[in-house]
């Protein structure tokens, strides 16, 4: 009978001097290094969108039950100007890692990333950066040039196909004046050189009338060149969340299926493929029953079909009021988000997700068993 159980619950990091620095953890991402490691790569910050955020390392050598900080993945000083910035790790077959992400540029300190006037969002770069040491020394980030004027969001990790290409996902921020010349939808970036080049040409989501964007999608690879990505979908003229979505390419990401809709009104969320047609999702539910959920899905046929669900982390029903409310302004309440689940050594699973705790913004870590 399929079920997920918790086996236990961590914390990698959380402030130890609250009364002294204010410094939060945001954004988590985790990846399972040949060793046995575990690397975390998550922003810390004086608060949510402060100029001052920027990529911390911490590593685990026990299987994700305790953390130690190792510092920040680069010297954001040398930039020349002021930014922040997020960053997710992959590892590659040959044992490398490449972090993903992008920066905002900072030049006003008193300006949030979202800008109330306009609905638009701080210009910036997207960023690409190695390591061949298991993540304790990092290139010096590189920009990734697109051809579109919206910066990419790649808020989530790329990922290697069984073809040796490398693919990301990302959703298309607003120019700061609260355009989207590209319309809006989501974006596939594809590296055939190990990530140092882009080609960012495929779409893998535009809706008709190219109103509702593609926000933290994420990907993974099933079988026969199947892949498959799930999607926060926000309709930005209505200002309205919608269930989740998923599309499917069944060429390796050169084309997408219309959107599958999940029924599940949550936003930032994560897949993990377990074989033989199942996924294992987790999602963030904002508006009612607040918490991580993650749920085990048939796909079989296209359909989705939900075996077995958890809350895995609750917010004792404490919601964030998302509906009717810009994207800008949303960012100042939300209290819990990007999900995400890495498969351990011993078969078993480890979700991981940011949540705001007695005012302080911490990274959790859960140990699940899967029976599918």
């Amino acid at each position: 009978m399929a079920n997920i159980e918790i086996i236990d619950s961590n914390v990698v990091y959380e402030n130890p001097k609250p009364h002294v620095h204010s410094r939060h953890g945001f954004f988590p991402g985790l990846t399972r290094l040949p060793s046995g490691d575990l690397l975390a790569l998550f922003v810390r910050a004086e608060a949510f969108e402060s100029p001052n955020g920027t990529t911390y390392i911490s590593r685990s050598t026990d299987s994700g039950k305790t953390w130690t900080l190792e510092g920040p993945l680069y010297d954001n000083s040398l930039v020349g100007f002021a930014t922040s910035d997020s960053f997710k790790a992959t590892l590659l077959r040959d044992g490398s890692l490449i972090a993903m992400g992008y920066r905002f540029h900072r030049f006003d300190p008193e300006s949030g990333i979202g800008l109330e006037q306009t609905n638009g969002i701080l210009p910036g770069d997207d960023l690409v950066s190695f390591s061949d040491d298991e993540g304790r020394s990092w290139s010096f980030p590189k920009v990734i040039p697109r051809t579109r004027p919206e910066l990419l969001e790649i808020s989530g990790p790329c990922i290697e196909l069984t073809t040796g290409d490398l693919i990301a996902v990302a959703g298309l921020f607003s120019l700061p004046d609260g355009t989207n010349p590209s319309g809006q939808g989501g974006v596939v970036l594809r590296s055939s050189d190990k990530g140092r080049t882009w080609d960012d040409a495929v779409r893998f989501f535009q809706a008709p009338g190219k109103t509702i964007t593609a926000w933290e999608p994420r990907i993974c690879e099933m079988e026969n060149s199947r892949l498959t990505v799930i999607f926060w979908a926000y309709d930005i003229y209505s200002k309205t969340h919608l269930p989740n979505q998923v599309v499917i390419s069944e060429d390796d990401g050169r084309t997408w299926s219309n959107p599958l809709d999940t029924g599940h009104r949550a936003q930032a969320a994560n897949l993990l493929y377990l074989g033989n047609d199942h996924l294992l999702t987790i999602q963030t539910h904002r508006e009612e029953e607040v918490g991580i959920y993650v749920r085990l899905v048939d796909l079989t046929h296209g359909c989705w079909n939900v075996r077995a669900e958890k809350m895995i982390w609750g917010a004792h029903n404490d919601p964030v009021h998302t509906r009717g409310q810009k994207i800008v302004t949303l960012f100042k309440s939300l209290k819990v988000g990007q999900p995400s689940l890495l498969r351990l050594a011993n078969g078993q699973l480890l979700a991981s997700h940011w949540s705001i705790e007695d005012g302080q913004g911490k990274i959790r870590t859960h140990r699940l068993h899967v029976q599918v």
